[in-house]
């Protein structure tokens, strides 16, 4: 999912109007199998987090984990085990618009 906005704008902006992505890899809780994590619970740093905690950002974490979960669960594979690009498929089948 792509994503812009950050609580100390105009301070801190996405360079050129840009915007960023949140890589699967983000969600995947350290140390855990097949446990997803979303919203506050992603490590990031201080200036990353004061945009990955809105409201928007986490709609867009939660489609994410949602999508993976139910396709990890139609595969009967682990969280792990999922094909990044086949969630990506899934999710822009579904209107998502994803970063560059």
């Amino acid at each position: 999912m792509a994503y812009g906005f950050h609580d100390c704008a105009p301070r801190l902006q996405i360079a050129d109007g840009g915007d960023y992505g949140i890589p699967y890899r983000a969600l995947l809780a350290k140390g855990f199998d097949n446990l997803l994590v979303t919203d506050m619970m992603i490590t990031t740093d201080w200036e990353a987090h004061m945009s990955t905690r809105n409201t928007v950002s986490c709609m867009g974490q939660g489609q994410g984990a949602g999508t993976a979960a139910a396709l990890c669960a139609r595969q009967g594979i682990a969280t792990r085990q999922l094909n990044t690009g086949q969630l990506q498929a899934q999710l822009r089948w579904d209107g998502v618009y994803l970063a560059n």
